[in-house]
């Protein structure tokens, strides 16, 4: 059974959030308004249809922009009803999603209230946020490979929970939560299976290259050993991403004009973007994917440096942009 993942797959957006088309739109609104005067003054419909099928007139401009101003309103309703979905919400729209499974944004970096002026708290990205929304059902598969995943994102968040009954009738359950917050530094992670009954967990970490530290290893490896997390029939590793660093060098040329600065400004950030897409386990860098970006930049032709071929990565892998260089010249 396979799962679309966000930001590793693509969704197409469903049809009810689509606009109708300007010319049979219009064309539409003049049969209704001729059908209405045709009902109320016959006289005056072939007087009206007329001075529709002429673009000059003053009666056709209006009824144009209505049509405009109709799609425009389709636009921003469709635009709330799609926030309304979590594959598209954004903000606290996604936030309000992510009440529904009993989650909330991880805190990065508490800021500080008391400075002047105060630094506010750093929240994990929309990104990160809508991907824990889509794990979370996966929780109580245990072993499965997203149950494993889900538990590198949410270290910490879950309380390590004691059922007793010392008196008849009487059930206790105790939730006692991790205090120290490492979930907040795990930028990626997955559970593999090495042999038969051992399972290896990689962690990706927010911090430089996504190297992750001691500390963090060892705050996932208490975290595996708890008898709710780690399944009785595996044995269960931890370690860090092996990082594969790579640079992105291209020259793009442009047609002659003064804005060979904007177009280096554009395709830096939109490459370096989209090296940000692909820092994770299992990311791919490929060519293609440059290409488009320089060309979305307004380059008329490109020559890619490096890399030179895809760059693909395994699960216990994960690729790094060590610098974005693009170098514009004028045809």
């Amino acid at each position: 059974m396979s799962m679309l993942i966000p930001g590793q797959n693509q969704l197409a957006e469903p049809a009810i959030i689509a606009v109708d088309e300007f010319e049979p739109l219009l064309a539409e609104f003049k049969g209704f308004v001729i059908d209405y005067v045709a009902t109320r003054a016959p006289q005056n419909a072939a007087k009206l249809k007329v001075s529709l099928d002429n673009e000059s007139e003053l009666l056709t401009l209006a009824l144009e922009a209505f049509c405009v101003r109709l799609q425009t309103h389709e636009r921003k309703y469709n635009a709330r009803i799609k926030q309304m979905l979590a594959w598209w919400a954004t903000g606290s729209n996604l936030d309000a999603r992510l009440a529904d499974m009993g989650l909330e944004r991880q805190v990065l970096d508490p800021g500080d209230p008391a400075a002047f002026p105060p630094v506010p708290p750093t929240l994990e990205s929309d990104d990160d946020a809508r991907l824990r929304y889509y794990l979370a059902p996966h929780a109580p598969a245990a072993g499965s490979r997203m149950q494993y995943r889900r538990e590198v994102f949410t270290l910490g968040e879950r309380p390590a929970v004691k059922v007793q009954s010392a008196t008849p009738g009487v059930v206790t359950v105790t939730y006692t939560f991790d205090p120290d917050g490492y979930a907040a530094r795990v930028k990626d992670g997955n559970g593999r299976r090495t042999a038969p009954g051992e399972v290896m967990v990689t962690v990706l970490s927010r911090e430089g290259d996504g190297t992750a530290s001691a500390d963090l290893l060892d705050g996932v490896r208490r975290h595996f050993a708890r008898p709710d997390v780690r399944p009785e029939t595996d044995l269960v590793s931890v370690q860090g991403a092996q990082i594969q660093p790579y640079k992105i060098r291209v020259v793009a040329k442009i047609n002659a004009g003064p804005d060979s600065g904007l177009t280096q400004v554009a395709a830096q950030q939109l490459l370096q973007t989209y090296a940000d897409s692909c820092h994770r386990l299992e990311g791919r860098v490929d060519p293609s994917w440059i290409d488009y970006a320089i060309h979305s930049a307004g380059a008329a032709q490109l020559q890619i440096l490096e890399p030179l071929e895809p760059i693909i990565s395994t699960a216990f892998q994960a690729p790094y942009c060590t610098g974005v260089e693009v170098e514009v010249r004028t045809l």
